[in-house]
C-alpha cells in the first residue's frame, strides 16, 4: 500500500497561529507532519511563509478559500496559491442556499468554472470540502454528488471522513465508491452524536471511526494526502497536543 502523505489542517491550531505562526509551523513539523493545509496567512505575507516552511522543509501542500474571495481576483488568486507551491485550493464551506436545489447555485456553478479555470492554468487543482448537510439528497443523490455531475473536471472532493458519517454514511465505502474522485481527504475522528447531545471532536484512534480502514480505503480510492483536522479539542487537551496525538497514532498505522 502506497504510504501517503500527511498534512495538518491549520484551522486546528488556529488560536496559536495568531499568537506565534512561525513556532507553530516549527511544532508542527517536529511533530512528524509532512506539510500543511493552509487556513490563513496569520500576518505573515508570502515570502516570509516561504521562506520559513522551506527552511523547515514543511510543504504547503493545499489551502482552505472562500469562494467569495477566489471571486475577488481568480487570476491573482492562481498566482498567489502557485507561489507557495500548493497543489490544492480548497473551498471550506458552502451552505444550502449554493448547492443543488438552492436559490444561489446556478451562480456556484459559474464562479467554481471560472475559478477551476484560472486555478488549472496554475497547476492548481480546486476541491469541494464538506461538511455533513451536503449529504442530504437532491433529486435522489448527494449535494456532494450534485456537484461532481454538474461541475465534471471543474471540481473534485476534499472528504471529510467526520462529517460524512455523521451525515449517515459509511466514509471507506463513499471514498471506494468514488475512486479517483477524492484526492484528499480530511481525517477528523470524534465521540458521541450529534442527536444525544454528547458529541465531540477527538483526536484519531480515540473516537468511533476505524482509522486504520479509512487509511486502506484512501489509497485504493487513490487518494494523494491525508489532511488531520480537529474544529476543537477534548477536554483536558490542548489543540497542539491533539494533533500530535493524531500524527503520532497515523504514523503506527502506515509502519
Amino acid at each position: 500500500m502506497k504510504k501517503i502523505p500527511v498534512a495538518l489542517q491549520l484551522y486546528s491550531v488556529r488560536e496559536d497561529c495568531k499568537t506565534d505562526f512561525p513556532a507553530v509551523l516549527k511544532k508542527v513539523k517536529e511533530m512528524g507532519y509532512d506539510g500543511v493545509e493552509l487556513a490563513g496567512f496569520n500576518g505573515l505575507n508570502i515570502s516570509e511563509l516561504n521562506a520559513i516552511t522551506k527552511d523547515l522543509n514543511l510543504r504547503i501542500y493545499s489551502a482552505h478559500v472562500d469562494r467569495a474571495e477566489l471571486m475577488k481576483d481568480p487570476l491573482r488568486s492562481a498566482e498567489l496559491y502557485e507561489a507557495l507551491g500548493c497543489d490544492f485550493v480548497a473551498y471550506p464551506w458552502c451552505g444550502t442556499d449554493e448547492l443543488a436545489g438552492g436559490a444561489q447555485y446556478p451562480d456556484f456553478i459559474e464562479s467554481t468554472k471560472k475559478i477551476s479555470r484560472s486555478l488549472k492554468v496554475r497547476g492548481i487543482e480546486l476541491l469541494y470540502h464538506n461538511h455533513h448537510h451536503e449529504l442530504s439528497l437532491h433529486e435522489g443523490q448527494t449535494l456532494l454528488d450534485n456537484i461532481l455531475f454538474d461541475l465534471g473536471d471543474s471540481i473534485r472532493l476534499e472528504l471529510d471522513v467526520c462529517w460524512c458519517n455523521v451525515g449517515g454514511y459509511d466514509p471507506c465505502q463513499f471514498l471506494r465508491d468514488r475512486k479517483g474522485k477524492i484526492p484528499v481527504v480530511h481525517f477528523k475522528d470524534y465521540t458521541g452524536s450529534r442527536e444525544e447531545g454528547n458529541f465531540a471532536f477527538a483526536p484519531l484512534g480515540q473516537g468511533c471511526l476505524d482509522i486504520a480502514e479509512l487509511v486502506v480505503a484512501s489509497s485504493e480510492c487513490g487518494s494523494e494526502l491525508i489532511v488531520v483536522e480537529h474544529d476543537e479539542p477534548p477536554v483536558g487537551m490542548t489543540s497542539l497536543e491533539c494533533a500530535r496525538a493524531s500524527i503520532d497514532y497515523l504514523r503506527e498505522l502506515q509502519k
